[in-house]
């Protein structure tokens, strides 16, 4: 799929005569991955993300709070990391989305900039390995597409990544994938609320610190999955009329070849930015990297323990589908 060479230019760019001054400031990922989800929101009506959302949050919510336990027991008690802000961005970015999880958690637990660093570097390396390596894995492991969607949306830290490991096994798998991951990227304003409050009562214990407000969830929620949401609305109204279905139908065959380009400039700007010597100087040390991998290792098997048991269609009814074909 082209998502893969956009990568593979990307990174072949990077890791030859490095990324150009001039070319730097027009990767961002963020901006193209975000503006396309919100785009993708017109593609799913808003009643099968209202019938999947309770399948996400059984994924998504139980999953992510228990591998941040277990990574802060692991690299305190059983590693002994003096750099207990490290330990806590290490765990968020793991468990829940990545980059924006370690920015906002890192600013609850007052982490340095070269925490941060070390962080998303080794988030960076597995998460190129993981987006090529998981969807070939859920297709011999023989998972249907919704099943391995979420399996991919729930353990693939950044959400650009989650897209195209998707899209490389379809469009019900790449549907479930984005709808698991938004709805974990939800935890990311509860998560940095939650450690601040423990940070400043238990780890550091000082008094005189400003307790965190309830306003910190609004400020660190993703806003575009309010964008993704309200796209899904509009599109539910229109197509709920006879005249409106083709419609729709036009101007999602419109809307999808530019959330496509979106995607192709997100994934050649995750290329761009991975400079494999640059991420491999920052694991040093040792420790951070055995957490890193004691902690996605606990939340892969975790995530399609979960998902297996959500949506292998023993227990639960199976969701609908997602995409129209």
């Amino acid at each position: 799929p082209y998502v893969f060479w956009a990568l593979a230019i990307g990174m072949l760019i990077s890791n030859t005569f490095g990324t150009p001054a001039w070319l730097q400031s027009a990767a961002r990922t963020e901006f193209y991955i975000k503006t396309g989800l919100v785009l993708f929101g017109a593609e799913i009506l808003l009643g099968n993300i209202w019938k999947f959302s309770g399948y996400g949050i059984a994924i998504s919510w139980l999953v992510a709070p228990t591998v941040i336990v277990m990574m802060w027991l692991f690299g305190t008690r059983w590693l002994k990391m003096p750099n207990k802000p490290l330990v806590m961005v290490l765990a968020a970015e793991t468990s829940v989305c990545g980059v924006s999880a370690a920015i906002a958690t890192g600013a609850a637990c007052r982490a340095k900039k070269e925490d941060l660093t070390v962080a998303v570097g080794i988030g960076l390396i597995f998460t190129v390995i993981m987006m090529v390596a998981m969807p070939p894995l859920a297709k011999w492991l023989g998972m249907t597409p919704i099943l391995a969607g979420a399996w991919l949306g729930g353990t693939i830290d950044a959400t650009g990544a989650v897209a195209a490991a998707g899209k490389a096994m379809g469009p019900q798998a790449e549907a479930a994938a984005l709808l698991v991951k938004m709805i974990q990227n939800l935890l990311i304003g509860a998560v940095a609320f939650v450690v601040a409050i423990f940070w400043v009562s238990k780890v550091e214990r000082d008094a005189n610190a400003r307790r965190p407000s309830i306003m910190e969830l609004w400020h660190r929620m993703p806003k575009f999955v309010i964008g993704f949401v309200l796209a899904s609305l509009i599109a539910s109204i229109i197509a709920s009329t006879e005249a409106g279905a083709p419609f729709l139908k036009s101007i999602t065959s419109q809307t999808k070849q530019l959330r496509e380009w979106l995607f192709c400039l997100a994934f050649v700007s995750i290329g761009l930015e991975s400079n494999l010597k640059d991420l491999a100087r920052q694991m040093t040390g040792g420790k951070p990297l055995v957490l890193y991998l004691f902690g996605q290792t606990a939340n892969v098997v975790l995530t399609l323990i979960v998902a297996w048991l959500v949506l292998g269609g023993k227990i639960f009814p199976l969701p609908p589908e997602l995409v129209k074909p």
